[in-house]
């Protein structure tokens, strides 16, 4: 902060200063000392942005200066007990009134006080009785007020900004939980909108294991009905029993792996990824005439992701397309997913022959609760939410344009 008082200022002392001290011949060290005792005190207000601080400064630069035995700030009337204290304690009771003006006066133990009224709160000054120039003092005290008073609004300000800086720190830090939190929830809702898909899916895996272990137990009872049961091949029907059982139980597994939430990366190849995203959806695409062709470029390539979330991503990509060929009368439906490496990524491609996305509404196809399907097919989560893992969680980047005959999604992930 500025002082707003040159040297200059000082050494040559406007007339109010030559009136103060009646400058004459006999008086001009007695000027230049009180001139001194300004400049010192000037100089030590507006040094910090600290209440305490900044009048800690200037109270022990005035009271050392002037012969003060104590000096004291009171933030408020009714205080106890000073914020700030000086030199010897000696007890001060604020008389009613006081507040009101600045003042000196002698109290009853014989010592003069110099009061004060800031801004905010109190100075008090006590001298010896013997102490013949308290009126002078008084006068210069009074001078440094509006200083005093200017340097209080700026610790006000920096502390009002600091307390704002915090609160703002904290509704931001509020603003990111809710954001996570509410990410959070679509992710659950995008993982619920596709649960139904994932249940016709199942009944596919299920079918035929289902039909084969009902024919083996068939067979079984119409052997044992015509006692003409056979141990050895008994034993390799149960057999074939077992690994179907065990086929049901891995598909199972596969559904629930998916539904689990992907706490931490790991390292894994896109080849993992294709071969988990199959299981799930490639019984459906069969059922809807759909090929799918991979070509995978990247066999020995690891990325260090969140694989569950990765094959969400793939899956509504792939869904989407399958959804688009139910529009489509054609006998050739084919997906082809790419992956190539890119400086320091992974280049995931999805394309389709199944039309393309109109024009007018491919910008928006990322935002949340926009469908291009009906009310009853479309929840508007699915690539929203893929935008959002890829985006926020992978830390890649996810792109869409239309090709001559279908759709492409251009998936980046960072290999580290």
């Amino acid at each position: 902060m500025s002082n707003n008082i040159s040297l200059k200022d000082l050494l040559e002392p406007d007339e109010a200063v030559v009136s103060m001290f009646e400058l004459d011949k006999n008086s001009k060290p007695m000027l230049l000392e009180e001139l001194t005792i300004s400049y010192e005190c000037l100089a030590s207000i507006g040094n910090s942005f600290e209440l305490e601080s900044m009048l800690s400064e200037f109270i022990i630069t005035f009271a050392r200066r002037t012969g003060a035995m104590s000096a004291m700030y009171y933030k408020e009337v009714d205080d106890k007990e000073p914020l700030i204290h000086i030199g010897r304690k000696i007890f001060f009771k604020f008389e009613e009134g006081i507040s009101e003006k600045q003042l000196h006066f002698i109290n009853d133990e014989n010592e003069q006080i110099l009061f004060l009224a800031l801004k905010k709160g109190f100075l008090v000054f006590i001298y010896k009785n013997k102490y013949t120039s308290i009126e002078k003092l008084s006068q210069m005290l009074e001078k440094f007020k509006d200083k005093l008073n200017l340097s209080i609004s700026a610790c006000d300000g920096v502390q009002n900004l600091e307390k704002l800086n915090e609160e703002l720190e904290d509704r931001v830090q509020e603003s990111v939980r809710l954001i996570r939190e509410n990410e959070k929830m679509l992710l659950s809702q995008s993982k619920q909108a596709i649960m139904g898909e994932m249940i016709e899916m199942i009944a596919h895996q299920w079918r035929q294991p289902i039909t084969s272990i009902g024919m083996i137990v068939n067979n079984l009872f119409l052997d044992i009905a015509i006692d003409e049961i056979d141990m050895d091949e008994m034993v390799k029907e149960l057999e074939k029993i077992n690994y179907q059982v065990k086929h049901l139980s891995g598909t199972i597994d596969d559904f629930r792996d998916f539904f689990k939430e992907s706490k931490e990366k790991n390292n894994i190849s896109i080849k993992e990824v294709m071969a988990a995203t199959m299981i799930i959806i490639e019984k459906q695409l069969s059922n809807h005439n759909i090929s799918i062709k991979c070509m995978n470029n990247t066999e020995d390539i690891l990325v260090n992701t969140y694989k569950n979330e990765l094959i969400q991503v793939v899956l509504n990509i792939l869904a989407n397309s399958k959804d688009a060929y139910n529009e489509l009368e054609s006998e050739n439906k084919i997906i082809e997913v790419e992956s190539n490496k890119l400086d320091n990524n992974i280049i995931l491609t999805i394309r389709d022959n199944a039309g393309g996305i109109p024009e007018k509404i491919i910008d928006r196809i990322f935002e949340p609760y926009f469908s291009t399907k009906n009310e009853k097919n479309g929840t508007g989560l699915g690539l929203y939410m893929s935008m959002i893992i890829v985006k926020e969680h992978i830390g890649g980047n996810i792109e869409v344009k239309n090709t001559n005959n279908g759709v492409e999604f251009k998936i980046t992930i960072p290999i580290k």
